[in-house]
């Protein structure tokens, strides 16, 4: 009987973590793979047409975050 109380306790656990962590993920801000700027109102993301993540929608405004960030 105990056995099957620890399995218990431990599934809940389990899920308890498992939640936890879906909810930091949907919660994470995606940043641009170019030029790594984080997603906002100002700057939406949308999908690279290479297929290598997230990038901003306005390429020419991203180029020049790229440029001014190589500058530094």
């Amino acid at each position: 009987m105990s056995n099957e109380v620890d399995a218990k306790t431990a599934r809940e656990r389990a899920k308890q973590i498992a939640e936890q962590r879906r909810a930091e993920r949907r919660n994470r801000k995606r940043k641009c793979v170019l030029c790594g700027v984080e997603e906002s109102d100002k700057t939406p993301l949308g999908p690279h047409p290479d297929g290598i993540g997230p990038s901003c929608k306005d390429e020419g405004s991203c180029l020049q975050r790229k440029a001014a960030a190589a500058g530094r």
